[in-house]
């Protein structure tokens, strides 16, 4: 007989950290998209206690986000207000300094989960019961406009996990490229591990890429199963609460350019703590390093001709 690990029943199942600013206009429907998992998770296992624990961090918002979540929730929720704006790298590690579940996931405030998420990876943690945490696919829609592929088609995952859930160590697939990355929100931990990240889930030093740090550390220090079923969108819209980043579909300027890929080398060059890694892993972690080194010098230099022809202009 397998021995399964238990779940305590004396503490919500899932904590779920929403971190948000100036996103008083989707903020809400994120929410629901996790409330509703606790409604999903009463019926099938029969429990009347509040399952899912929601904890909103504001980050520091000027649009009312506030007002709006406190009367639409009230209790429902875990408000926790940042006096000012510290980036989602922070706003995430103060939700996750709050959780009290069993287990811990992250929402950002557009993003919606789909419902029966909670219970796809309650069954999947059953199966696996040595799993520390789960990751499952997702589908980007950008001002309303769906991707014809979701995100483990794009990345090779589905194909590499066979379309079953299966062990992460033994899906073929590069997740040391920035590019096979997985969607935040398609994260799951058990809550136990993660005091072996240290002080700090997120770095906090970063305007983008906190996330792809955070997923090398999960899918490197965690025993990971991929759930190949599709249970999260992640949206996207050009309301100015994404500063120094590119809409999707748009091109970036040369700026914002240069801002992702200093802050993609910054992650790839302090990973000295991802050790042990197979060949493969390696090689394509350093080879995307270099590539950034490359892209980056350019980009650089373009900024530079343009500024000494601007002062001489």
């Amino acid at each position: 007989m397998t021995c399964r690990k238990e779940l305590n029943v004396t503490r919500p199942i899932l904590s779920v950290v929403i971190p948000t600013w100036n996103r008083a206009h989707v903020v809400s429907e994120a929410v629901e998209s996790a409330l509703i998992q606790d409604a999903g998770a009463q019926r099938v296992r029969a429990r009347s206690y509040r399952q899912v624990e929601v904890i909103v961090v504001d980050d520091g918002s000027t649009d009312g986000t506030a007002d709006i979540l406190n009367a639409r929730f009230g209790s429902r929720i875990r408000l926790h207000p940042l006096p000012s704006r510290h980036g989602p790298g922070a706003a995430r590690n103060a939700g996750a300094r709050l959780a009290q579940g069993e287990l811990l996931s992250f929402l950002d405030s557009d993003d919606l989960w789909l419902p029966g998420k909670l219970i796809a990876e309650l069954d999947v943690l059953e199966d696996f019961p040595e799993a520390e945490a789960v990751i499952s696919d997702s589908l980007s829609i950008v001002e309303g406009r769906p991707d014809d592929r979701s995100r483990f088609e794009m990345n090779g995952l589905r194909a590499a996990a066979q379309g079953q859930p299966r062990w992460l160590s033994e899906c073929r697939w590069l997740w040391t490229n920035l590019h096979n990355s997985i969607a935040t929100c398609s994260i799951t931990l058990r809550r136990a591990v993660v005091a072996r990240f240290g002080a700090a889930l997120f770095p906090e030093d970063l305007v983008s890429c906190e996330d792809w740090e955070f997923e090398l550390r999960v899918n490197h220090m965690c025993r990971v199963v991929v759930l190949p079923k599709l249970l999260a969108h992640v949206r996207r819209f050009d309301d100015g609460t994404r500063p120094g980043r590119a809409l999707p579909g748009k091109p970036p300027t040369r700026e914002q350019q240069i801002g992702l890929l200093r802050d993609r080398l910054a992650v790839m060059e302090r990973s000295h703590w991802v050790e042990g890694l197979d060949a493969d892993l390696a090689g394509e972690l350093e080879r995307c390093r270099l590539d950034a080194v490359r892209q980056l010098a350019r980009l650089e230099s373009l900024r530079a001709m343009n500024d000494m022809n601007d002062s001489r202009g």
